[in-house]
């Protein structure tokens, strides 16, 4: 994926193309349990994953740094 600036506006478009995760700078949609794949990168000092249903919450300043 190429380097795009992140806001709200994008994160909503994606959400209505059906993905369901950024993760290390790519979009998944993700089949199954979402809670399940998730809890696999419990562990990451760094969350390198991130559920866009959350991310579209965050302030503008916030998603800039992602």
């Amino acid at each position: 994926m190429e380097h795009i600036q992140i806001n709200r506006k994008k994160i909503e478009q994606w959400l209505a193309e059906g993905y369901d995760v950024l993760q290390e700078g790519k979009l998944l949609k993700i089949e199954g349990d979402l809670p399940e794949f998730l809890a696999q990168f419990d562990d990451e000092a760094e969350p390198k994953t991130y559920l866009l249903k959350e991310l579209v919450t965050w302030p503008e300043e916030e998603l800039k740094k992602l």
